[in-house]
């Protein structure tokens, strides 16, 4: 299979490393809502059972406020009965030529991050106004794309397990709980089997991503054949030893001198020997106070002599309130 590897690197794949407290937030807010949302959808046992139709229509997402009705289906996929492991999806069909647009599979990173946030803040057709107030998005992929959401892995946004030996432990669980929403989804789903077939996702999922697609690469038993075309991944954290190596850009883009850099190479040198030590907190803290600035306290080593720093640059987004107004949304009005 001829697989179609886009991978945008930006200088923003430093945010790939953010801790989650910062991006998604980990505040408690409570058990607010705005009426009883009912049970939960398991769609499973209907599509085992070959009731498809009745899983499409329970699955149909009702409107949303008072803006335009857009179609969509969610609900719970068992990916493990025996641990009681269940992922929450969210899809899409696109507005324009459903029947032939491709299906991209969307992935938030963190990790830990829902990926309602690449929903509600990024891409999809709905965003979250001031007052937890749903508005249609102007310009969104779900236009010429088929967007699927789907929070990985279990334990994340509304995705749960009923046991600890649910939660993956590598990728190659993430990879494999994955595989198995997406069989049944195409299965419940199977209008879009044929369609080309792209996952997708940012930051953390720079790991999610190859995983996904290396477990359906690799699928020899699939019960539905996934029509694989590429993998996107933005801003991604892939492999934090090749990453590291930030010294020589910064200073051939003129950020750093060269005795800055020097600095900065060793101290990069020095990450990296840790993780190849297994002292993984010990790297983190390295990059953290070089570059990233999530939880040393004092300013980081880039800001101090460069004066800048690497996101949130314009004033706009540093004010923008998104990320709390989405998180009182989907606590106050998704969740019972």
């Amino acid at each position: 299979m001829k697989i179609l590897l886009v991978i945008c690197c930006f200088f923003a794949g430093a945010q790939a490393w953010m801790s989650l407290r910062k991006t998604y937030g980990q505040q408690n807010l409570g058990t607010g809502h705005l009426g009883d949302v009912g049970d939960p959808l398991f769609l499973t046992p209907l599509i085992e059972a070959g009731r498809l139709d009745e899983a499409k229509a329970l699955s149909r997402v009702g409107r949303l406020g008072d803006v335009e009705d857009v179609p969509s289906h969610a609900g719970f996929l068992t990916v493990n009965k025996q641990l009681g492991s269940n992922m929450f999806f969210w899809f899409f069909p696109a507005k324009e030529n459903p029947e032939t647009a491709p299906v991209v599979l969307w992935l938030q990173g963190g990790p830990g991050g829902s990926s309602l946030f690449g929903l509600f803040s990024e891409h999809g057709p709905y965003y979250v106004a001031e007052g937890g107030i749903p508005k249609l998005r102007e310009v969104t992929w779900a236009r010429r794309f088929s967007m699927l959401y789907i929070d990985n892995p279990v334990g994340t946004g509304y995705s749960f397990t009923r046991k600890d030996q649910g939660y993956a432990r590598n990728e190659t669980d993430v990879g494999r709980d994955l595989l198995e929403a997406l069989q049944q989804f195409f299965t419940l789903f199977n209008e879009f089997a044929g369609n080309e077939f792209y996952a997708s996702g940012e930051s953390y999922a720079g790991k999610y991503v190859p995983a996904v697609a290396y477990a359906i690469h690799t699928a020899v038993q699939a019960r539905v054949k996934i029509n694989l075309k590429g993998i996107a991944i933005g801003d991604g954290l892939v492999d934090p030893s090749t990453m590291f190596d930030y010294a020589d850009f910064l200073y051939q883009i003129g950020l750093v001198d060269s005795n800055q850099a020097a600095y900065i190479r060793e101290a990069s040198q020095k990450a990296k020997q840790f993780i190849n030590d297994g002292r993984y907190l010990d790297a983190f803290y390295i990059f953290d106070a070089l570059l990233n600035g999530d939880i040393v306290k004092e300013t980081t080593y880039f800001k101090n002599v460069t004066g800048l720093n690497f996101l949130l640059q314009l004033p706009p987004i540093q004010g923008a309130k998104t990320t709390r107004i989405l998180q009182r949304f989907c606590a106050d009005s998704l969740s019972s």
